[in-house]
């Protein structure tokens, strides 16, 4: 029976995927949508099997490519590249085992075993006991981990100077996992209703209990009970999902958001850096002058909730899209984070908090533009009222402030601007919101709740066999790696982490993230660490982290799923601007990574989220499945990364106004990467090249280059349900050139969108455009949290604007944007590009501005010629991949 379900959704699906082709052929267009999108779908997982062998990864790739229900494409295991075991790839790289090499360690000890030496007949009984017994005897550098779950019992695994030369490894051909939970085995009492119930103060004892636990079991989730019902490791709540009103609370019943009284402005940090300041180089290379400033505020209002850390966001000179709302902020010394909340007692969705004890509870919710989630401790709840007040420190997940009902009036609904008649309406918005860690909310299978003053567990069990699997996550820190180097870690799975997301967060930099410095590995002050063919699974923080000076950091051939945060994360430290004593990781190698289902909890998460950071390669890795982009660059320190040959899909489900890829840089840093001897507010170029990068559901351009973004080299790369090249607000001295772009209308953006800038040469300050080729208005619109062609909407554009190829904000006598060698085709044949003084014609912007020399358009070719463009372009990314673009720089330079 649930086959014939299946079955006849999947045929309906189908069915559907026809009627919207007939549509587009009414509307006048030749291209079959449905042959050209799931053509596309194929040559992505083509293009997956080209870097990266793994069967068992292709099969994810294969499902979320959806393939089988949109495409009528069945798994065919054969056509899959065969892999070796995954446990048995890489084995040069491993030193070969021998008595005078390998220490051991089993999952399985007995007590019974007191001849324990090591040896592999008596294996240590611990992690922790190994690493004793190398440091005591250094010929023993290879540290070996049986078959099964090592248990860390409450004690993260610290590596230092002692331990420079070691290798952690699994034994090859077994399973073996490092957990940061203790195993419950603890008899369960039945209460009714399916709930369970257990006192595990004895297993607690001696163990530090975080604010906030987990709870797994060997291959699930367990989650802290909320409201709404929902799993959030696939139930979906973003602005743009289409579950949101099921699996969330709406915003409209947020009667108010309460904002916290005024106090005093912060501290000011502002420089100038147009003006001539001792011992500082000028910077004015930017158009819009707030990028040539360096700016940030500390404590005041703001230490209330980021704490005593600098933040670009508590400055009142800070820039970009809707950045006067933190300006103003700052200047009046009211943050716009809430403290508290009245919700409507009447409402369906809220009408029985009345009857239920909130105190104690966590509350999620969206900001206003749905670019984070903000998480507030719930100190007191007023029913009577309906009322709840916030802990200190609550909202510092996301960097931004909220926007007041009178600030961003294109949001919130039902504000009093919308209403009839109209009033001034200053209220908070926020967005869809849920309430979790609630006793009285226990009532869906998967849902358990801690009672940390009693060390009472309840759950809601999905199975009876449950009751015998469970993991109880106490550490969000298994390995702290410091001090150190050449230590060697791999075919590890790594597993039951506890959430960090009500720790201490702060702003790394100018982009809009807040981060928290920790993961499961966190690595600070180390060289030459390589994290190999390791499995990064249900960790409720992130995975790995790069604080601060690290060097030669590589992690490849690994997997990163469901993750709470991101799977990546880098953090370095600077002296304000001033980041010439490279503090900072740099030469990261991210090699052959599959990352998905990532940002459980955390929303404004990636697979690599790149603060403070350098010289980073990003490289063959296959990305999908997560609610932001997939790597974020916070901000440009340095440069000289690289991202190429990745695969990239099914990012932005949850969210908007942002890209697979997305950058920001509107604070300049100084140093010397440059030429390797001066410091400069010059970087390195960032390059990203050869990457296939599917920009469906709320991402918009394959990279989105916002507010400040500079000194780029975007170039061959393939784009599918992307607009092309986009550089706003300041950004300069970027190159996006032999691209291929295929484009459904979104929201005007097609081939270039981008400000003004200063054009001093070609070589310092212009954008250049060159020899892309354009594919615009493929088929009917595929707005916000759409991901395939079965969920666009008809054309809802006139004609005119399925023929714009571009926008640049500035005339047509002052253009300064490098346009030239381009080929463009719209459904009509007719492209043209929007002035700030007018709509010209590609002929006209050619005559009459001396814009887009050499370049044509053309009328949209079928659906078989457009596939051969798109295979064509995987050929030339697949052509030449040896990587000699910065690695011979002399890495000596950069002690």
């Amino acid at each position: 029976m649930k086959a014939l379900k299946i079955a006849s959704t999947n045929a309906l699906l189908y069915l559907l995927f026809q009627v919207l082709l007939v549509r587009s052929r009414a509307d006048g267009s030749t291209l079959n949508t449905t042959r050209l999108d799931c053509g596309v779908r194929k040559l992505a997982l083509e293009f997956a099997k080209s870097i990266n062998n793994d069967q068992g990864a292709l099969r994810h790739v294969f499902d979320a490519l959806r393939l089988s229900d949109l495409c009528r494409v069945q798994y065919d295991e054969e056509d899959i590249i065969a892999s070796t075991d995954r446990k048995l790839r890489h084995v040069e790289k491993m030193d070969t085992c021998s008595k005078e090499k390998c220490t051991y360690v089993t999952s399985k000890a007995s007590d019974k075993d007191v001849n324990r030496d090591g040896s592999i007949d008596h294996p240590w009984h611990s992690i922790h006991e190994a690493i004793e017994f190398a440091r005591s005897t250094p010929k023993f550098r290879t540290i070996v981990l049986r078959e099964g779950i090592h248990y860390l019992n409450g004690k993260t695994l610290n590596l230092d100077q002692r331990d420079a030369g070691m290798t952690i490894r699994g034994y090859l051909g077994e399973e073996v996992w490092i957990s940061g939970g203790i195993p419950l085995n603890v008899d369960f009492e039945e209460t009714g209703n399916g709930l369970f119930q257990a006192n595990i103060s004895d297993l607690l004892q001696e163990i530090h209990i975080p604010s906030l636990v987990s709870l797994f079991t060997t291959n699930r989730r367990y989650f802290r009970a909320r409201y709404p019902n929902s799993n959030p490791e696939i139930d979906q709540w973003g602005y743009a999902s289409f579950g949101r009103d099921v699996y969330s609370i709406n915003g409209k019943y947020a009667v108010e958001w309460h904002k916290p009284k005024p106090s005093s402005p912060p501290n000011i940090t502002f420089v100038d850096l147009t003006k001539s300041n001792a011992g500082i180089p000028i910077k004015n290379n930017s158009a819009m002058p707030g990028y040539n400033w360096y700016t940030n505020g500390y404590g005041g209002s703001c230490a209330k909730v980021w704490g005593d850390n600098p933040s670009y966001w508590c400055s009142n000179s800070c820039q970009g899209g809707w950045a006067f709302v933190d300006a103003g902020c700052a200047e009046r010394g009211r943050p716009q984070i809430p403290v508290g909340l009245s919700y409507n007692l009447t409402a369906q969705a809220t009408k029985d908090f009345k009857m239920k004890n909130l105190s104690g509870g966590i509350l999620h919710a969206w900001h206003s533009q749905s670019w984070a989630l903000h998480m507030f401790n719930i100190t007191t709840h007023d029913p009577i009222n309906g009322k709840l007040r916030f802990g200190k420190g609550g909202g510092r997940q996301g960097a931004r402030n909220w926007c007041r009902c009178d600030e961003c009036t294109y949001a919130g609904l039902w504000c009093g601007q919308h209403q009839t008649p109209s009033w001034n309406d200053e209220r908070l918005i926020g967005g869809s919101w849920i309430i979790e860690n609630i006793f009285d909310e226990l009532d869906s299978p998967g849902e358990f709740y801690f009672d940390k003053s009693t060390n009472m567990i309840y759950v809601k069990a999905n199975s009876t066999m449950d009751l015998k699997d469970f993991k109880f996550a106490i550490l969000d820190r298994l390995i702290n790696i410091e001090n150190t180097s050449n230590i060697w870690i791999s075919n590890i799975g790594f597993k039951d982490s506890s959430p960090t997301y009500m720790k201490e967060m702060s702003a790394p930099s100018g982009g809009d993230w807040s981060l928290h410095r920790g993961g499961a590995l966190y690595m600070e002050r180390v060289a030459k660490i390589t994290v190999n063919n390791c499995t990064f699974r249900r960790l409720d923080g992130n995975a790995i982290f790069l604080s601060r000076k690290t060097r030669h950091v590589t992690i490849e051939d690994s997997r990163f799923e469901w993750i709470g945060e991101s799977a990546i994360a880098t953090w370095g430290q600077t002296k304000e601007f001033d980041a010439t004593d490279n503090n900072i990781p740099m030469f990261t190698r991210i090699i052959r990574n599959i990352f998905r289902e990532l940002g459980i909890y955390q929303k404004q998460a990636s697979a690599v989220g790149h603060c403070k950071a350098a010289l980073t390669t990003i490289r063959e890795n296959i990305m999908f499945n997560m609610p932001r982009a997939a790597i974020n660059f916070n901000d440009m320190v340095g440069g000289g990364d690289i991202v190429e040959r990745n695969l990239i899909f099914n990012t932005c489900r949850e969210s908007g106004d942002h890209g697979p890829i997305n950058t920001w840089d509107r604070l300049p840093f100084l140093t010397t990467l440059r030429d390797g001897v001066n410091a400069s507010f010059d970087p390195l170029v960032r390059a990203i090249r050869k990457n296939f990068i599917f920009a469906n559901y709320g991402a918009s351009q394959g990279v989105d280059n916002d507010d400040g973004s500079s000194w780029y080299h975007v170039y061959k790369n393939l784009w599918y349900a992307s607009m092309g090249f986009k550089m706003d607000y300041g950004g300069h001295d970027s190159i996006f050139e032999d691209n291929l772009v295929l484009s459904y209308p979104y929201d005007g953006q097609q081939c270039f969108t981008m400000d003004s800038f200063n054009r001093n040469n070609f070589t310092t300050n212009a954008h250049i455009v060159r020899r892309n080729r354009c594919f615009i208005g493929l088929g009917n619109k595929m707005s916000s949290g759409c991901g395939d062609p079965t969920c666009a909407s008809p054309y809802p554009e006139s004609k005119e604007s399925l023929e714009l190829i571009g926008t640049h904000r500035d005339t047509c006598s002052n253009a300064k944007l490098v346009l030239s060698s381009n080929k463009y085709f719209t459904p009509s044949g007719q492209g043209k590009i929007q002035l700030d003084d007018g709509l010209f014609t590609l002929e006209d912007a050619q005559t009459k501005c001396g814009m887009d020399t050499n370049s044509t358009v053309e009328t949209l070719p079928n659906e078989m010629q457009i596939l051969e463009s798109v295979r064509e372009m995987i050929r030339e990314m697949n052509e030449n991949n040896r990587n000699m673009f910065f690695e011979s720089r002399d890495p000596s330079s950069y002690n």
